[in-house]
């Protein structure tokens, strides 16, 4: 059973967004992070502890750098140049 957010949490989530929230147990003094469900779906791989398989990055980076390769002032990258000797 998952446990009940607060007021407090929910309003703390709310003027964060998408941010993790952290919060700190009183007891321990260990800090954890509230995220949404969608984000920790999204980042539950890197605590697997499955072999890292740079491939399954793949469409994670594309989505990341699609923005970047239709910059046009990044076309100059795109051009071949002759080796300085």
């Amino acid at each position: 059973m998952a446990t009940q957010l607060t007021s407090e949490q929910r309003r703390d989530l709310e003027q964060h967004g998408n941010l993790p929230v952290p919060v700190v147990d009183p007891v321990t003094n260990a800090v954890y992070f509230l995220v949404r469900g969608e984000l920790f779906e999204r980042c539950k791989v890197l605590f697997d502890d499955e072999p890292f398989e740079i491939s399954e990055t793949y469409a994670a980076q594309e989505r990341t750098l699609s923005h970047v390769w239709e910059d046009p002032a990044l076309d100059v990258y795109n051009e071949e140049v002759p080796p300085q000797s």
